[in-house]
């Protein structure tokens, strides 16, 4: 393997890493807009906004660099100069690589938002509320969603990773 794959492949793993941060960065971003404009100082409410926006924009041009555009990562990095050999004896095939990450992260997402979920389930159930009333009901949908996009990458971990790396 080439040093060069090695850094593709790790810097698509940090980019799917950082997908799996923007389950939580998104829809804490929408709570914290929403909670300030419910407090009703519109200039707060438009700065707050027009920061999120400007970090949520950021945030998406260093995924879409970190995984379709690894090799100008690369190149203005120069993370592949400086090694006594041009080659590292791994034998392996960059999806699977790619694939077993995205079952990680997969895993990792679902693990982590199963309790919490069957927490506020529960919760929910004692309060016997209807689901409109509920005050959490908008993170109740919010873990359930997380929980299954867990599910979904490690199910479909390799179709995804093949998506990944066809588009080099």
């Amino acid at each position: 393997m080439l040093i060069r794959s090695f850094w593709i492949i790790l810097i698509k793993i940090l980019g799917l890493l950082l997908i799996s941060g923007a389950l939580v960065l998104v829809p804490q971003s929408i709570s914290f807009v929403y909670y300030a404009f419910k407090s009703g100082d519109l200039a707060d409410v438009l700065s707050i906004v027009a920061l999120n926006l400007i970090l949520l924009f950021i945030y998406f041009i260093i995924v879409i660099l970190c995984i379709y555009k690894t090799n100008l990562i690369i190149d203005k990095l120069k993370l592949d100069k400086g090694f006594d050999t041009e080659r590292i004896e791994l034998n392996f095939d960059s999806t699977k690589v790619i694939s077993i990450a995205i079952i990680v992260i997969g895993g990792l997402l679902f693990i982590d938002t199963i309790p919490i979920l069957l927490r506020e389930i529960i919760v929910f159930f004692q309060d016997k509320n209807l689901f409109k009333d509920y005050p959490k009901s908008g993170w109740l949908i919010f873990y359930f969603c997380k929980a299954i996009i867990g599910y979904l990458l490690m199910a479909n971990s390799f179709r995804i990773a093949k998506l990944i790396e066809k588009q080099k």
